[in-house]
């Protein structure tokens, strides 16, 4: 564990996991917690579907660590043939919402847009 950046205000410090803000900050992170939580459960093609330029190495790797992080969960239904689901969870709801807030709150403070957050 590192030491706190501050010499004599330890309490200012904040731990955190940087494992999950590596994440977040990677493509299509985003993207797919934002199309979970428009749409529900959906299966691995549809996600794919709604997201341009995603292909399917990194979906399947994004949906792996989004899963270890509990900010998505993998249903599987034990129907012939058995399908399987992936769905937003209550902590990825508040870690999408929290990145809309940043987003917009960088939008207020610079009018010049030249980006997407995907």
């Amino acid at each position: 564990m590192e030491e706190c950046c501050f010499r004599e205000d330890q309490e200012l410090c904040i731990f955190y996991s940087s494992r999950l803000l590596e994440l977040i900050m990677k493509k299509y992170t985003y993207a797919i917690l934002v199309v979970l939580d428009k749409y529900g459960k959906l299966r691995f093609n549809e996600i794919q579907r709604k997201i341009l330029g995603l292909t399917q190495r990194t979906l399947s790797i994004r949906l792996k660590e989004l899963e270890k992080v509990k900010l998505i969960k993998r249903v599987v239904e034990p129907s012939e043939p058995v399908k399987v689901y992936y769905a937003i969870t209550t902590e990825g709801k508040a870690v999408k919402n929290a990145m809309q807030i940043l987003v917009s709150l960088a939008n207020l403070l610079d009018n010049n847009k030249d980006a997407y957050l995907c």
